[in-house]
């Protein structure tokens, strides 16, 4: 959005005079005090909420009127009226009341909201803002000036700004254009809002820095801490914890296989007898706060328990710990879940008993797959004791087991034919793992037929001419505590032929096993008697660094009526009103009812992006990288315009134009384009932040055809990595219809064409409010962009530069 012009710039062949504010002392800012009375129009004793912000010798601003304090006397200020000629009129209880000190420097001498202006600038400034697009960055530049070192009240000047009875370091600055003959702010065009930074002087001249607006500099976040220095984590979006129950059967599926990994990660910070605290942050909830475990070996993450003896107890709601919360878990890191076994290891066959080449199919996918398996074939005249083995390795996980369940996912036929003599025949399914001998069940037959009905020894039977899932009746954490080699011992599951009696006859049928599903319930051995034993729980818990929660994240600190912060441009806006000095122009403070430009009219970020985040920060960042790092995964631009009011901007998906401008209005016109060689046509898109990896959970391999064939470019070139840490919502893998429908889109219109890019002076003041993020058209140029048209473009301002008397602007064809 443009600047505000005032009216006395609506006209030609303006004579430029620039006028900088040094603010001093209480400066140019909201004094956080009303007033505590009605006030009419010539009274001169002021009641005021706090006395204790004014000094004599301060100059305010209540309503439109300019005063002087004289006095101060608790909580009533003695005025002077109506200075600078501003008027006087009544004035409500509980107005704002404004800082208004200042002292006034120029190019050139002047009168200016009635105080003399020194005409001592002998440098020309410049004021340089600008926007990248492709970086969703914004980049305002400091000012730099020289000043004669005057006399100023018998003294230099450089007195005056640094050992005076005033202080000027730090104040705020404004510099504003001021038209021939104009004498007030409100007459004259604010282009740049600063604080003094830096002052150097010689004999006769001065030096001064002047800095941009940027609140969120020289900030580290997060901020709250426990003694031991381990901080609060702070974290936005959507979370989900693996349910704390697991359940085998057809329904099992990411929350048993502890597959979910929309958690984020909290830091351990202390352990208290057997109890384990970990911190969740600066928000109290009641719901999904208990701590994660994760499991290297199978990429996992398990609810841990809060008891030893009983998985599904978890600490659902945190609790208040220091200046924060916390959950708990016990030290035993007691926690169960479903596992797929990890790779084959062999396989025996039998005289006539023979497993085929599908080994993969018994762990294929994350979950229960019952669309393959691998498969043992009987066939041929029946031999007693025929038997054929397969085997495969178990996750390495940590702890020892307290339980060992062997699920299995099976489909199963048996058939003799030719019988004779008297008994029956059995096909038996056994688990051998860990030298175990545990006959799940069989089919059996005892004359010529088939069966599918498979008899579990538990009790009980399954039809087997469909899936079928076979819960495991025999605990083998005995026999993994007495094999010696742990976890290092394989699944061993063999298909084998008995009989009773005297019966012979042909067999024939298949044993089928879609899925192995190792069921286990694992903790630390803190009942191992010798010292090395209890060294190497303790160790193990040492080395934990961070758990793991699925609780929601941070909701808004006020200013949205606290609701939950699921989008990431919303923890933009969050982080800033938390933990800066987040204000507009006149130093009110951004909240429920005053919203930063672009928020919710002009191109109406909050109503347009709705790109959902998950984002954590656990230790000091700067402020500033996770602002731009948030802008970028969101595809918005965040910054302070030089009247002091926050903007958001983005190309919107239906472009409103600001200006349109014409031959008349501009001079010195160059046109280009943006260099081949930054065009970007596909992009490997990493998104979702793997909570405890340097990795992410999802990717996408995104183009744009149309291009490609458009530019010639081959498979490997104007290719893109992008790794996004914020980013929860899929980005598209073509263009979509709107730029904001998803991350690729967006910087797709961006990045996948060659754009036009117009450099052009500004002659008419009228225009002299343009501002980078406005979108600009033109027409009857007297030029045409490389011989096309100028209908139907649409341009945004991506830099503007100003000095006295000149406007230079680039803007860039969206």
């Amino acid at each position: 959005m443009s600047l505000t012009l005032p009216e006395s710039f609506k006209r030609p062949n303006i004579v430029e005079n620039w006028v900088i504010l040094l603010g001093y002392n209480k400066g140019i800012s909201s004094s956080g005090v009303n007033t505590a009375e009605v006030i009419n129009t010539t009274e001169t004793d002021i009641d005021v909420v706090d006395g204790s912000k004014f000094s004599e010798g301060d100059f305010i601003f209540i309503g439109t009127e300019r005063m002087k304090v004289s006095s101060v006397s608790s909580n009533t200020l003695t005025v002077v009226r109506g200075i600078n000629k501003t008027p006087s009129s009544d004035i409500n209880s509980g107005t704002s009341i404004f800082h208004d000190n200042f002292k006034c420097i120029s190019f050139s001498d002047a009168e200016f909201e009635g105080n003399y202006s020194n005409g001592v600038i002998t440098s020309e400034p410049s004021v340089r803002e600008s926007i990248n697009l492709e970086k969703s960055t914004s980049k305002t530049s400091n000012v730099s000036l020289s000043v004669v070192n005057f006399d100023y009240q018998g003294s230099p000047f450089s007195k005056e700004l640094f050992n005076g009875t005033r202080s000027y370091i730090n104040r705020e600055c404004f510099i504003y254009i001021v038209p021939k003959d104009i004498d007030l702010r409100v007459n004259s065009l604010l282009v740049y809002s600063g604080k003094l930074s830096d002052i150097s002087h010689d004999h006769h001249s001065i030096k001064m820095s002047i800095v941009s607006k940027r609140p969120e500099e020289d900030i580290e976040i997060p901020q709250t801490k426990t003694s031991k220095d381990n901080y609060f984590p702070i974290a936005y979006g959507d979370y989900t914890p693996n349910s704390n129950g697991v359940t085998f059967g057809s329904g099992s599926d990411i929350d048993d296989y502890r597959k979910r990994k929309t958690l984020y990660p909290i830091p351990v910070e202390e352990r208290r007898r057997n109890t384990i605290f970990s911190l969740t942050g600066t928000r109290s909830t009641s719901a999904n706060a208990f701590p994660h475990y994760y499991e290297k070996s199978t990429d996992t993450f398990s609810p841990l328990s809060t008891d030893k003896d009983n998985y599904s107890t978890v600490d659902v709601e945190n609790e208040t710990y220091g200046d924060g919360y916390a959950v708990r878990f016990d030290q035993s890191l007691l926690k169960r879940g479903l596992y797929k076994v990890v790779e084959f290891v062999s396989k025996t066959a039998g005289d006539n008993l023979t497993w085929d080449n599908n080994t993969g199919n018994a762990f294929d996918g994350d979950y229960i797959n019952t669309n393959t398996y691998v498969g043992c074939t009987v066939d041929d005249t029946f031999v007693p004791n025929d038997s054929a083995s397969i085997e495969y390795s178990l996750p390495q996980l940590t702890g020892y087991p307290s339980l060992i369940l062997t699920n299995l996912v099976i489909t199963g036929s048996f058939t003799i034919s030719g019988a004779s003599g008297s008994g029956d025949i059995k096909l038996q399914l056994i688990d051998e793992s860990f030298g175990a001998s545990d006959v799940k069940g069989y089919w059996d037959l005892s004359s010529d037929g088939t069966t599918t009905t498979f008899h579990k020894t538990a009790g009980g039977s399954l039809d087997t001419s469909s899936v079928s899932y076979l819960s495991d009746a025999f605990d083998n954490s005995n026999e993994y505590l007495s094999s010696g080699n742990g976890w290092g011992e394989s699944v061993k599951l063999t298909v084998k032929l008995v009989r009773s009696s005297s019966i012979e006859c042909s067999v024939s049928g298949f044993v089928r096993i879609h899925d192995i599903a190792i069921e286990t319930a694992t903790q630390l051995d803190f009942a191992e008697t010798t010292k090395a034993g209890k060294t190497v729980a303790y160790q193990t818990l040492d080395d934990i660094e961070y758990v793991y929660s699925g609780a929601n994240g941070l909701t808004d600190n006020g200013w949205a009526g606290s609701s939950a912060i699921t989008e990431i441009h919303e923890a933009h806006r969050d982080l800033l009103q938390r933990f800066t000095n987040f204000t507009n122009s006149n130093n009110s403070d951004y909240s429920s009812g005053l919203h930063p430009k672009n928020w919710r009219t002009g191109t109406d970020i909050n109503g347009v992006k709705d790109w959902d985040i998950r984002y954590w920060i656990n230790e000091p960042t700067s402020l500033s990288k996770v602002l731009e790092e948030l802008q970028f995964n969101g595809g918005f631009i965040g910054r302070y315009d030089g009247q002091g009011n926050y903007q958001y901007i983005f190309i919107p998906d239906s472009i409103t134009t600001n200006f349109t401008l014409t031959k008349e209005d501009i001079s010195n016109i160059n046109i280009s384009l943006t260099p081949f060689k930054n065009i970007v046509t596909s992009m490997d898109i990493e998104y979702e932040k793997h909570p405890a990896t340097t990795g992410y959970v999802s990717e996408v391999n995104a183009s744009n055809s149309t291009s490609i064939t458009a530019y010639n470019i081959g498979s490997k070139e104007n290719k893109k990595k992008v790794r996004l840490n914020a980013l929860s919502s899929a980005p598209a893998s073509s263009p979509s219809s709107n730029p904001n429908d998803d991350f690729y889109t967006y910087y797709d219109n961006i990045l996948g064409s060659v754009k036009h890019l117009i450099d052009f002076t500004i002659v008419n003041p009228y225009y002299f409010g343009i501002d980078v993020g406005d979108f600009l058209a033109f027409d009857n140029i007297g030029v045409d962009p490389f011989g096309g048209s100028w209908s139907s473009r649409d341009f945004i301002v991506v830099s503007v530069t100003r000095k006295r008397g000149q406007l230079k602007i680039k803007v860039r064809e969206c």
